[in-house]
């Protein structure tokens, strides 16, 4: 009888205490391991977005804050007659009106980065965004501020972030 009780508690012990979800599986009924199993919402409470893996949008949690959406590091080569000349590298955030143009502006990501990639490249290129071998920051700025708004409309864009410019010579 006593090793009864013993063995209860033992099972009652691992079933309930801290120990990881592995131990705790055998336990579980199968509704509540599908709902650990299944993707979390991607809202939070209030229904507020999550920020997903790889998304980076930033603000608009209150009425009238202003929505930013960070885009990926862009490396671009600057070649001339002789070959590569530099590598530069580019940070940008764009300030969009609001969370709606954000989702627009996530989920065409590959189409707005095609769209910087296209007009920053060139203008790296043949000079247009350049001060001698300095990148301009101001042209730079404009240009990606009209690539964007190919994609997602010149509406949904309050400003574009120029958060950092690296150059390396080669």
């Amino acid at each position: 009888m006593k090793k009864l009780h013993l063995s209860l508690a033992a099972v009652f012990f691992l079933a309930f205490s801290g120990l990881p979800d592995v131990w705790h599986g055998a336990f579980l009924s199968d509704a509540l391991a599908a709902e650990k199993a299944s993707p979390k919402s991607g809202k939070a409470e209030g229904g507020e977005s999550k920020k997903k893996d790889g998304d980076d949008v930033m603000g608009g949690r209150f009425a009238g804050d202003p929505v930013y959406v960070h885009i990926a590091p862009m490396v671009l080569p600057v070649i001339n007659d002789s070959g590569v000349e530099q590598l530069v590298t580019i940070l940008l955030d764009v300030q969009v009106k609001d969370m709606e143009a954000a989702d627009s502006m996530r989920s065409n990501m590959p189409r707005v980065r095609d769209a910087l990639m296209r007009n920053l490249y060139g203008g790296l290129g043949q000079g247009g965004l350049r001060d001698g071998k300095l990148v301009n920051v101001g042209k730079v700025k404009s240009k990606a501020i009209a690539a964007v708004g190919e994609v997602i409309g010149k509406e949904n864009i309050r400003d574009v972030l120029v958060q950092g410019v690296s150059q390396r010579m080669l």
